[in-house]
């Protein structure tokens, strides 16, 4: 028996084509010809047209020629990195403390800052910004007006959103949710033995944290940097809602003006996607060298909750302190968008006679576009996230399992989304497939392509990390009673990932249907979706329809979030009674 199971471990192990069957070729040609339509070909065409010119079509170096030449190109890159740096300093010197706060001591209303930051993670950073635009406008901003009625009419306004400071501020208090979640999942999952260890051994709680604990949660903190600093680099509605107005370009709302020139400058904005993608790919290039060099692992067995360290009369400080973050994030913004959304004319004030949901009403029944745009919002983000997600699992299954000879290439295919900004990928597929033969452009298969494409990494790294806490054993069995490799993967793998697919459908959903500047340059007005509905509505001036808009945005988003983690369990709970079931009913 031994010598069997030895022989049908290494056949299994082997990647011969010549053994795969006509279903599992089929899948796996299609699993490569979508890598090639989502994430080859856009890009492809991103840097195909970069070397051409917009006037002749001829090829030419002179797009990049003007990008390092022209100063009022260098400007908005420039404004970029400071937007993107700073944003990442605010979002890692904020989180990493809070993560530190919540996860290691006994601060007071640790979960409630757990449940506040997440709702400030799924809120759109551009409905953040028209928030603050109602508190912090120079003239009209509530928190000003406030300020002036104190100190006398002739103070002045201390606050002004319309600024580089005040984008920074708006980008930084929507990102930190990014470096919290990932430092307090590693701090959570962080073996605690060591500074248990250290602490017994006479350390102090700061010499603890600078020699155990922030070296153990280095990669956290270095990966929710590059992410920060990529969000910072590529937000397009906070710099168009906040910036723009005031002159200050950035690279995001200077593509945007490319496409509406006339004609436009698309070749043009091809090469000045260019930067943004040497950018981040350096930063993850580093990321990669810097940790290469280093091991972070901790040997243990199971791992225990850690003593949590006495704040003493810091409790409350800290609370105060940590309970900022949610102030300016969700509380103060949320009840200005609320309050206008309430009021028949925002400019009247606030009065019983005023107070109306006469907006809610035209939003959802009496105005054709915006019922569309929600209906179109939720079906495109309920496509793309489970094209996405069953892309993902694919090619994570692909790769795990060694299925075919170079599969970690398709991994990487799949992962090269995480590099470029999804701006650059909406320029890419508005290259590649808004020209004959296919001309996609105003169709909704455009739009639920590309959020699939730009969420890929998501799904293929989520899918992968559920794969790896599942044994190939059952699937051998599976296989070794007769079974083919499509009927293994539906009937063992896919009833064990149970749970893990829900959640992770949910993770990909919620940020395709927030998502902005990949949807900003692929609308029409007929595939319009509740994101690019509000940004245009903000442009026309009508704020207590964009205020109305952006809480039924929000509603929605936190319903399924409230859904999505309940379900998750509840499917993942019933996931071990399902594997003995499973494996006795496989076909001999």
């Amino acid at each position: 028996m031994g010598v069997i199971s030895t022989s049908s471990r290494d056949a299994e192990s082997r990647p011969v084509m010549a053994r795969v069957p006509l279903v599992k070729a089929a899948v796996l040609g299609a699993v490569i010809l979508l890598l090639v339509l989502l994430v080859v070909q856009p890009f492809g065409w991103v840097l195909f047209n970069s070397l051409h010119d917009d006037a002749t079509g001829a090829w030419t170096l002179n797009n990049y020629a003007r990008v390092v030449q022209s100063a009022e190109l260098i400007e908005p890159l420039v404004n970029s990195l400071i937007l993107a740096a700073a944003t990442a300093l605010i979002a890692v010197g904020i989180g990493v403390p809070l993560a530190w706060l919540v996860s290691r001591t006994d601060l007071p209303l640790r979960r409630t800052i757990r449940v506040l930051t997440l709702t400030a993670f799924v809120t759109p950073s551009f409905i953040g910004a028209t928030g603050w635009i109602l508190l912090a406008a120079p003239n009209s901003g509530w928190l000003n007006s406030a300020w002036r009625w104190l100190a006398g009419e002739g103070a002045g306004a201390p606050l002004n959103i319309y600024s580089m400071a005040g984008a920074i501020f708006v980008c930084g208090i929507y990102t930190v949710p990014y470096s919290f979640t990932m430092v307090s999942s590693a701090l959570d999952e962080m073996a605690v033995e060591l500074e248990d260890a250290a602490t017994t051994l006479g350390c102090g709680v700061l010499r603890t944290m600078v020699s155990i604990t922030i070296p153990l949660a280095a990669p956290a903190v270095i990966a929710s940097f590059i992410l920060s600093f990529i969000q910072g680099l590529t937000l397009f509605g906070v710099p168009a809602f906040l910036l723009t107005p005031t002159g200050i370009p950035v690279v995001t709302t200077k593509l945007a003006e490319f496409y509406q020139l006339f004609p436009p400058e698309i070749y043009l904005a091809a090469a000045y996607c260019m930067p943004l993608l040497l950018v981040t790919g350096a930063l993850f290039w580093m990321r990669r060298r810097y940790l290469g060099r280093k091991q972070y692992v901790t040997i243990s067995g199971k791992t225990r909750a850690g003593r949590q360290i006495r704040l003493g009369g810091w409790r409350w400080p800290a609370l105060f302190l940590a309970l900022l973050v949610p102030l300016v994030s969700v509380f103060l913004p949320y009840a200005a968008l609320l309050m206008v959304s309430l009021t028949r004319a925002w400019g009247q004030g606030l009065s019983w006679e005023n107070l109306s949901f006469y907006w809610y009403w035209w939003a959802i029944f009496g105005n054709s576009e915006t019922h569309t745009a929600i209906v179109n919002s939720l079906v495109y983000s309920t496509l793309g996230a489970t094209l996405c997600v069953a892309l993902g699992t694919l090619v994570a299954y692909i790769v795990e399992r060694r299925l075919m000879v170079g599969a970690s290439l398709l991994g990487a295919v799949a992962t090269v989304p995480i590099v470029i900004p999804g701006i650059v990928l909406s320029v890419g597929f508005f290259a590649a497939y808004t020209r004959a033969p296919l001309n996609l452009y105003g169709t909704p298969l455009l739009l639920i392509a590309a959020f699939a494409a730009t969420f890929l990494p998501i799904a293929y790294s989520h899918g992968g990390s559920i794969l790896k806490g599942i044994g190939p054993e059952l699937e051998r069995a599976a296989r070794s009673l007769g079974a083919g490799e499509a009927r293994t993967f539906l009937s063992i793998t896919l009833p064990l990932m149970g749970g893990g697919l829900v959640s992770g459908w949910f993770l990909v959903f919620i940020p395709i249907i927030r998502e902005l500047s990949v949807a900003v340059f692929l609308i029409t007005p007929k595939t319009n979706v509740m994101t690019t509905l509000i940004y245009n509505a903000k442009d026309g001036g009508n704020y207590e329809a964009v205020c109305a808009m952006s809480v039924l945005l929000l509603l929605i988003t936190l319903f399924l979030v409230a859904v999505a983690r309940p379900l998750a369990g509840l499917t993942g709970a019933r996931r071990t009674s399902r594997k003995t079931a499973t494996a006795a009913g496989v076909p001999s």
